[in-house]
């Protein structure tokens, strides 16, 4: 559920920061506003929301998962990699061009691993909690799909605008 929430908000803030933008509008600074809402609400604050849930409640967030043997160990190092992908999330808020598409391979490594994870653990062990096979399993496809799209629509977008731009005579 706070996935949807965090896009949501990414999605709103978006909308509005395009409405009250005052430069010039073209598809690449429209596509770019975009994308730099979606890594820092929906990829970076959720990743540090999340990463507070493995951190400093270990013990329930393994058990929404689904693993109930241990105490959920597993979850701090789980939530340090969920806390580096929300820097870097939050970061993009600063830091364009190479850093953006750091950022979207981070995010798109680890969430679509996470997928994996999930799948197998349904497969393997019939692992069918909430937080498996859920809403979080979705999560783990659209937030990097979307990030990774909006990327390729940016770089194309930048590209264009840049083919299209007049060349200064000498």
């Amino acid at each position: 559920m706070p996935f949807l929430v965090f896009a949501a908000i990414a999605l709103i803030g978006a909308a509005i920061h395009l409405h009250r933008d005052s430069q010039p509008r073209s598809a690449a600074r429209t596509i770019e506003i975009v994308f730099v809402w979606w890594m820092v609400v929906a990829v970076g604050i959720a990743a540090i929301f999340g990463a507070m849930f493995h951190l400093f409640d270990g013990e329930d967030t393994a058990r929404n998962i689904g693993f109930t043997n241990g105490d959920g160990g597993f979850q701090t190092e789980v939530g340090f990699a969920d806390l580096a992908i929300g820097t870097l999330g939050v970061l993009c808020a600063r830091f364009r061009d190479g850093f953006l598409l750091a950022a979207v391979l981070a995010v798109s490594i680890a969430y679509l691993g996470d997928a994996y994870g999930h799948i197998y653990q349904a497969i393997a062990h019939d692992n069918h909690a909430r937080d498996n096979t859920g809403l979080m399993l979705w999560a783990d496809f659209i937030i990097p799909l979307t990030a990774i799209a909006l990327y390729a629509l940016r770089d194309r977008a930048l590209r264009t605008q840049a083919a299209e731009a007049p060349v200064p005579s000498a």
